[in-house]
């Protein structure tokens, strides 16, 4: 692994914590590579019974790292670019975000001070949220006249209701950690002046707790009916009624 992502295993919790505090851990396409590959390796890891996402330095991550060169390595997802020269960018971060959501362990983002763009989204793909209370949490992408190409357009409205979606969504607003947990998109609000990985440890341990396969399958059935029409979700639980009796 990368001395830009760190790995960090302690009492089977995967910590993934951001290391580019230069740039405020922004992420370019060689560290999206490597999450989607450490998501991989957490799944695979009969070890690891919780992922937690963080960062280091004065954010969790400030987005997408507009600065960075062109990706020397070999390109396994050049096959995908998008137009506006973007490249395939956007496309491996949707992919990326696709395992962690898919992840059958617990996840939680941990965020401090910042969480944009990118790392907006890969925070909605965890299955719980926890900042500080002054967070800077959205995406403003949109002030660039960007869209939201990389899948939160999806996650957003099945996290919370449409009306609070709006102006998040179409004027680019950001929340503060009181107006995220209003929203109901963030579960635990700590103190500024903590670090979060260690305020959240009590909420971290719930987690090690309930992890196992009943929280696999409850988590299977629940991505399973949000993803679905909703024709599917009647198939889906008039066959568990049916199980039932």
């Amino acid at each position: 692994m990368s001395d830009e992502l760190l790995l960090q295993d302690e009492n089977g919790v995967r910590h993934l914590i951001l290391n580019r505090p230069q740039k405020i851990n922004a992420i370019d396409y060689a560290q999206h590579l490597r999450l989607m590959d450490a998501f991989k390796q957490a799944e695979a890891d009969d070890e690891v019974a919780v992922v937690a996402l963080s960062g280091v330095g004065r954010g969790f991550c400030a987005g997408d790292d507009l600065t960075s060169g062109t990706y020397e390595g070999t390109d396994p997802y050049s096959h995908r670019k998008v137009d506006l020269e973007m490249g395939s960018g956007p496309v491996v971060l949707l992919e990326s975000c696709a395992v962690l959501r898919r992840l059958s362990k617990p996840t939680v983002a941990l965020m401090h001070n910042i969480a944009l763009g990118s790392g907006y989204d890969y925070s909605l793909s965890c299955d719980f949220r926890i900042v500080n209370q002054s967070i800077r949490y959205g995406d403003p992408r949109i002030d660039r006249a960007l869209w939201a190409a990389e899948g939160w357009s999806y996650k957003l409205p099945r996290l919370i209701h449409q009306s609070p979606v709006t102006p998040i969504a179409y004027l680019g607003e950001l929340m503060n950690g009181a107006k995220a947990l209003e929203y109901g998109l963030v579960h635990e609000v700590v103190a500024d002046d903590t670090d979060v990985r260690e305020s959240s440890r009590g909420f971290v341990e719930r987690l090690l707790a309930v992890s196992g396969p009943a929280y696999t399958r409850t988590k299977l059935s629940m991505l399973q009916a949000m993803d679905a029409s909703f024709q599917q979700t009647q198939l889906m639980d008039t066959r568990n009624l049916c199980l039932t009796y």
